[in-house]
């Protein structure tokens, strides 16, 4: 039996409610079905800036939030929004951060980067059923106005802002249409299909990646 620690930082408050889920739901899908051995998990782990870091680098803020929770995890997703040029973000944003933790903890842990092309909610409205299940309506894609296709979802210029619309269309009312889609995020996260998810080219980097990292970590 593996035990498996995993952790997340994410750019926003929100990407945790929608990602944690997702990601705990991933690794428990991939070692199902390719591990040498049973795997057991931890919930997914938010980690924060440390306070004396608050002015530092990213990558240096994500070092020092990783160290604070050692022992607590063996992958730790990087996540960070790929606003149109998702490259770009990596090489800036991400890998640096993913290379320290590389020579701080070697090779018992590694960095994974969650790199949507724009945003999390891309990727939280592209099963579009599950969105109808969890704002509660039976109203369709098209009156929602989510996208079908693959690459409408990846090419939407503001997915934050196509989600909200499709939750003011099912017409919520008092305290449900003020709190908007934010408490839902985490429902989304437990019940959005993989398999779906699994149509977007950058949540198959994703995959590819935390596969490559738990082969690495001999796990699969």
């Amino acid at each position: 039996m593996h035990y498996l620690g995993l952790a997340l930082y994410a750019e926003g408050p929100t990407d945790y409610y929608f990602l944690r889920p997702l990601l705990q739901r991933l690794c428990e899908d991939i070692c199902a079905r390719e591990s040498r051995q049973p795997v057991e998990f931890s919930a997914v782990l938010e980690l924060d800036d440390p306070p004396q870091l608050k002015n530092a680098s990213r990558d240096v803020r994500i070092l020092g939030a990783a160290e604070a929770a050692r022992g607590a995890w063996q992958v730790l997703f990087v996540h960070s929004d790929g606003e149109t040029a998702p490259a770009k973000v990596r090489a800036e944003r991400t890998e640096p951060a993913i290379a320290l933790l590389h020579q701080t903890f070697g090779e018992a842990h590694a960095g994974v980067a969650v790199i949507p092309i724009r945003e999390t909610e891309a990727w939280a409205m592209f099963d579009t059923d599950a969105v109808r299940e969890v704002f509660g309506t039976t109203q369709t894609a098209g009156d929602l106005g989510l996208p079908l296709a693959a690459a409408a979802a990846e090419a939407a210029s503001d997915p934050k802002r196509t989600l909200d619309d499709a939750f003011l269309a099912t017409k919520p009312s008092g305290r449900r249409r003020k709190q908007g889609v934010s408490p839902m995020l985490n429902a989304l996260g437990e019940q959005v299909s993989l398999q779906r998810l699994r149509e977007l080219p950058s949540f198959q980097s994703l995959e590819t990646e935390l596969r490559q990292a738990l082969q690495y970590m001999r796990i699969l």
